[in-house]
């Protein structure tokens, strides 16, 4: 049964430095790894008929809020083309993570707005499949006994053979508030659990205290107190990531990466300390996994190169440390991996 992994807003890029298209090929190697036969709409194929396709997965984008952000606004959209062939698919659909928003209201709404019709969407038949799709998360399809979960930055601990659940805008502080089993799917049994936390409290939060470095030890014990609870809950190995180092100042960070107006809160120097400070109680109470040397450049920071392109703050797929997923990524572009070879 051939699948298609896709958006129905636009093909999903190619680029190997792309955050939110990192997500889509991590859940698409996902389904391969359960034995799928999975095809990726991606921006080098630009698929327009779904027709040869049993089941579509739908993704909705890393950091989906609930509605539409048409850059340009309805009038400079470009990618009618792939809400008709949305439209006009009569197979199943698949949901991936959130439950398949009513994408027809939103469209129309706009259109009236500005007087517009598409007259090539069938806006019934996408209604019908939007209230028929199935709500499914990648992760339990196939179950491992290995997880690694976090911040939205954890998508980089993906690899085969472990389930990976990366929440964006997860702040350490606040998940131990909650409690780390609400990263963790139900029904899941494990013997090795990794963690990755710290890096949102680093660069928005910790430097606002008086004492930023005393603030960081605390929320490294308390991080330690949390792993060694689930530790014992789950009866597993567990080891916890040191955070990304800093990045220069003068990197450009959306807006949807501000808090309080800022792109980060205290200088380099200060939030390299905090980093340093959390990094060493950490490893006072849990196994670190230390991993970023490779990413610094000579003096010392996160290196722009290492990073996703154009700007923002997560890693570049290709600076992952397990897994880079080039065998989805076209070669003439990046040139033939040993992963490819061997894939």
């Amino acid at each position: 049964m051939k699948k298609i992994l896709l958006t129905g807003l636009g093909p999903i890029s190619n680029k190997i430095h792309s955050h939110k298209a990192a997500q889509a090929i991590i859940y698409a190697d996902q389904l391969s790894e359960a034995g799928m036969d999975v095809t990726v709409n991606l921006v080098s194929n630009k698929i327009t008929d779904y027709t040869p396709y049993e089941e579509i997965y739908f993704y909705h984008g890393s950091d989906w809020s609930g509605n539409l952000n048409l850059f340009g606004g309805i009038e400079a959209y470009a990618n009618t083309q792939f809400v008709s062939a949305l439209s006009h698919f009569n197979g199943k659909i698949k949901s991936i993570i959130v439950d398949f928003p009513d994408y027809a209201s939103m469209f129309l709404d706009r259109l009236q707005k500005k007087n517009m019709q598409w007259n090539n969407v069938h806006w019934e038949n996408l209604r019908k499949l939007q209230g028929e799709a199935e709500t499914i998360d990648p992760n339990t399809i196939k179950r491992y006994r290995n997880i690694a979960f976090g911040d939205s930055h954890a998508i980089c601990m993906y690899r085969p053979g472990w389930e990976n659940i990366s929440v964006p805008f997860s702040t350490l502080h606040g998940s131990i508030n909650r409690g780390f089993e609400e990263f963790i799917p139900e029904g899941g049994e494990y013997d090795n659990i990794e963690t990755y936390f710290g890096n949102i409290d680093i660069r928005h939060h910790l430097c606002r205290f008086d004492n930023p470095v005393e603030e960081a030890k605390k929320l490294a014990d308390r991080y330690g107190k949390e792993v060694d609870r689930i530790r014992a809950l789950h009866k597993a190995n567990v080891t916890a990531w040191e955070p990304l180092p800093i990045e220069d100042e003068a990197r450009k960070i959306p807006k949807t990466g501000w808090y309080k107006g800022t792109p980060f809160f205290g200088k380099w120097q200060q939030r390299d300390e905090v980093r340093n400070a959390f990094n060493e109680r950490l490893k006072s109470h849990t196994q670190v996994y230390e991993w970023t040397q490779p990413l610094l450049n000579p003096i010392g920071q996160l290196s722009y190169e290492a990073m996703e392109k154009p700007q923002s703050v997560h890693l570049s797929r290709e600076s992952y440390p397990h897994w880079q997923g080039k065998k989805w990524t076209e070669k003439e572009e990046y040139g033939a991996s040993l992963e490819a070879f061997f894939a």
